[in-house]
């Protein structure tokens, strides 16, 4: 078994299908055929598409947590399994079943510090000990918003664990009052030190202790043993606690059969080479596979998806797409071609072009409307946020996530092209003008006095990332729009 279950504690998140045949989300190698699983996080409504491919629901059966559920229990962001069929068209399916875990549930700490980045998109906190960030871009929020994260909330945490153990939410959804000794909190993670009535959880960084003297042991067959993957589900004396009274404990099989056909999304979590690599504990070979976009690169904590064959538990991947890129834009849409999935973003008088397909994760943050490639409309002049990754034509990117909101800063992030000292830096094709008064920072946010000179010295055309920002009229910008109030070096 080359299932690598020491990198993370993970869900067994299971996109089980039967299916005609054909081509997984489209594009690459594509897999199909009997025996085809997959997993990933909900990219869109309308029916579900995950990894890419539509599912439609009609007469799907939901089961959130373990308990009956319909399908306005989900959000966009959601790691989900679902059971059904696939097309030969490997784009469009019918499902059958889908199911919902979470990975995490508890609350923050009520006099615990939620900490955030220099740039304010970047949130960290703990629950039940366990590090979690999230991403004022990437992450979905339902009943709590990103700037309005409070210590006390009690949370539930969909999302993926990196490598050094932190969870990056994709969703989170807040949940009733969190009350000691009484609140049921949840987590995966791995059996050790296994006694007669407790023992230790492993959950990516953290270590819990749990005492089971009084749990359900109904649903883990043949009873525990260190090395299981299980999710135990408890309370906790106080909201610091990281020792669980268990009230139920469920085996969690996360393996992939010899032969099944897989399509898988996740981070990245360890890389020796492309014929050794692992991505969400699963270890993958790709030395023949086709990659998307051609030529990226394949770095541990990056999220991609993987499709390929299971042989001797290792996944023969014959393609592997990013899906997620550094390329940032944040500016009002137009020109929207719902036949084609494109629009344009004008930043400093200039367009960028956007490219959205079905594994793009869309949401309007303004209203309650699902924002589908089928009313893609809605966008028209609308502010929105884009994350994504060059669509080889170095002037426009693909979309990995996309979200509608409020009107806010105009930002620009990519790799530099060039710049012209006093006048102009270039980005994606965007001559974005820059005078006297524009802000340089360092990857740390830190002034640079020596200005645009001083930035000149630290970057190098075609492969520094950097990003630009004209602040919105009355946020404190001291540039006319369409010039550059800050410039700062990135980290990738």
């Amino acid at each position: 078994m080359n299932r690598l279950k020491t990198m993370s504690a993970l869900p067994s998140l299971l996109l089980v299908l039967t299916a005609c045949g054909g081509g997984g989300s489209g594009g690459g190698a594509g897999i199909g055929g009997t025996g085809y699983q997959s997993r990933g996080t909900i990219t869109e409504f309308g029916s579900i598409f995950v990894n890419g491919v539509e599912f439609e629901t009609t007469s799907a059966v939901f089961e959130i947590e373990d308990a009956n559920g319909s399908q306005s229990d989900l959000r966009v962001g959601m790691r989900v399994e679902v059971e059904g069929t696939v097309d030969a068209n490997g784009t469009t399916g019918v499902a059958t079943r889908v199911r919902f875990e979470d990975q995490l549930e508890g609350p923050i700490p009520q006099g615990s510090t939620i900490s955030e980045d220099a740039d304010g998109e970047n949130k960290s906190f703990t629950i039940l000990g366990v590090p979690v960030t999230v991403n004022d871009v990437d992450t979905t929020f339902v009943g709590t918003t990103y700037a309005g994260l409070t210590p006390g909330e009690n949370l539930q945490i969909s999302g993926f664990y990196d490598a050094n153990g932190l969870l990056r939410a994709t969703a989170v959804v807040r949940r009733n009052t969190f009350v000691p000794g009484a609140t049921v909190v949840e987590a995966k993670g791995i059996v050790s030190n296994l006694g007669a009535s407790t023992l230790n959880l492993r959950v990516g960084a953290v270590t819990l202790t749990v005492d089971f003297t009084a749990a359900d042991l109904s649903r883990v067959p043949g009873g525990l043993l260190n090395g299981q993957l299980v999710e135990v589900k408890g309370t906790i004396a106080s909201d610091t606690a990281t020792n669980l009274a268990a009230t139920a404990i469920k085996l969690e099989d996360d393996d992939f059969a010899e032969g099944t056909q897989v399509e898988l999304e996740g981070l990245v979590t360890s890389f020796g080479s492309l014929a050794n690599f692992a991505v969400d504990g699963q270890a993958v070979s790709a030395g023949s596979a086709t990659f998307t976009p051609a030529g990226f690169t394949v770095r541990s904590g990056i999220k991609v998806e993987v499709e390929g064959t299971i042989q001797n538990g290792v996944l023969q991947a014959t393609a592997v797409k990013l899906r997620e890129g550094t390329l940032r834009v944040h500016a009002t849409a137009t020109n929207v071609n719902t036949t084609a999935n494109t629009f344009e973003l004008t930043v400093a008088g200039q367009t960028v072009r956007v490219t959205v397909n079905t594994s793009t994760e869309l949401e309007d943050k303004t209203s309650s409307t699902n924002l589908t490639l089928a009313n893609l409309g809605l966008l028209n002049g609308r502010f929105v946020e884009v994350r994504g990754y060059d669509d080889g034509s170095g002037t426009g990117l693909v979309a990995s996530r996309l979200e509608i909101d409020s009107p806010d800063d105009v930002v620009l992030q990519g790799v530099i092209e060039g710049q012209v000292q006093g006048a102009s830096i270039t980005v994606l094709g965007v001559t974005f003008p820059v005078d006297a008064t524009t802000e340089y920072q360092d990857a740390n946010n830190t002034t640079l006095p020596g200005g645009q000179t001083q930035f000149a010295s630290g970057v190098v055309n075609g492969a520094t990332l950097i990003r630009l920002k004209d602040k919105a009229p009355g946020s404190g910008g001291a540039n006319p729009v369409g010039v550059a109030d800050e410039v700062e070096i990135q980290t990738p």
